[in-house]
């Protein structure tokens, strides 16, 4: 690669959250550029907690480790440096009040992902940052080695190539590609600096099994499940939707479940098998509600959903025999689906693979055999659960790469 075009202080590869926040973070003097392969930045942004960007969770950082999974340990330090606190404060001091809401995820109080992407631009551009956008990296040149003396050299789909003294890979990972967050940037990694990649698959998706008997109750949505699979049980809300099971529950656990698996959900997780057996068996004598009005009403079930269970939902209560009851237990709190599969990634919220930590010297991101290359956000191989722990890990990634 002649690299002779134009040289740079710091360059970035993409302009989503992790890119954004580290162009806004970084106060340093020199020529920098962030490079967007699409014509507007931070598109995954403003998707973001339905428009609203649900940008971090209340609560102690210390609470934060167990929602990355195994590798939760690993990125610690970098939490724990750059907590949820100092993003709420960067925002706070970018003039975005942030709410948090009684579940602990955080919002800006405008409930407006347009009103954060706004700010981080703004505090971009006042840190001197340039933007090209409609362009891609297409390669990386190796024979620099990435030495900070040398800089590393990119080329450009445009046919340009640049040198630059410090490189942040934050290109994300393959959820929603429309985005431009595709996953095709970890090939030129692969390719280019042989850096080992965890393959890249769809996390925090939707969940689909077969015969699934809940497309007419699209929209229905429980407070409170949990739900099994794999040695793995996951708990909190959950939606139905036309063509499968979605909602924090099930996106959580969408990453261990595979096709054929058997996915137990239990409907009322804070009771007690036998003692919702010995309830109803107790409630029959004297009770001549329709059975699905009755578990309504009694186990605060949607109507709807309790209707759907049986194939009588009117039928009175007090006729129901022991198999029966045994059943409706059954079918309430240890109802079994075989998996189908997933959402690919047009419907994942994150991406789980992407550059190995092994490869990573986490004390700044930046990769071992190329110390002036640095790897933040999605593109690297962590994923979060729902809730604002994806943005706080671009934030604190970016914080700690800067």
């Amino acid at each position: 690669m002649n690299c002779s075009d134009t040289e740079y202080n710091c360059i970035i590869v993409g302009a989503g959250a992790a890119g954004l926040f580290y162009a806004a973070a970084d106060e340093t003097e020199g020529r920098k550029l962030i490079i967007e392969k699409t014509s507007r930045p931070g598109q995954k942004l403003l998707m973001s907690g339905n428009g609203m960007c649900n940008i971090t969770h209340g609560g102690s950082i210390k609470d934060f480790i167990a929602h990355y999974g195994d590798k939760g340990a690993k990125i610690r330090t970098c939490l724990y440096k750059h907590s949820n606190l100092e993003l709420m404060q960067f925002m706070e001091n970018a003039a975005v009040p942030l709410t948090e809401r009684p579940d602990g995820k955080l919002f800006p109080a405008s409930m407006r992902a347009a009103d954060v992407l706004d700010a981080l631009l703004a505090k971009a551009y006042r840190n001197g940052f340039a933007f090209l956008y409609d362009c891609a990296v297409t390669g990386i040149d190796e024979g620099s080695k990435g030495n900070a003396s040398d800089g590393v050299c990119i080329s450009l789909s445009d046919g340009r190539t640049l040198r630059t003294q410090k490189l942040v890979i934050a290109t994300g990972g393959a959820s929603y590609p429309a985005t431009g967050s595709d996953g095709s940037f970890m090939e030129v990694l692969k390719r280019d600096l042989d850096v080992k990649m965890t393959a890249l698959k769809p996390a925090l998706a939707p969940v689909f099994v077969e015969n699934y008997p809940y497309s007419n109750l699209s929209g229905i949505s429980f407070d409170d499940v949990t739900v099994s699979c794999g040695g793995h049980t996951e708990r909190g809300p959950m939606l139905l939707t036309h063509k499968g099971f979605s909602g924090p529950a099930m996106l959580h656990i969408s990453q261990y479940v595979k096709p054929g698996a058997q996915l137990t959900i239990n409907y009322l997780p804070d009771q007690n098998i036998a003692d919702v057996y010995r309830t109803i068996r107790d409630d029959q004598p004297a009770n001549s509600k329709g059975i699905a009005n009755y578990l309504a009403s009694e186990f605060d079930l949607p109507k709807a959903f309790a209707e759907k269970l049986f194939s009588v939902p009117s039928r009175k209560l007090s006729s129901i025999g022991h198999k029966e009851l045994e059943n409706i237990v059954h079918l309430m709190m240890d109802r079994k689906h075989t998996v189908s599969g997933t959402g690919g990634f047009k419907e994942a919220m994150v991406t789980a693979g992407g550059v190995s930590l092994e490869e990573m010297n986490l004390k700044n991101m930046s990769l071992i055999k190329y110390p002036c290359i640095h790897v933040i956000g999605e593109a690297l191989d962590i994923n979060g659960d729902t809730g604002g722990y994806n943005l706080q890990f671009a934030y604190s990634s970016a914080r700690t790469a800067v």
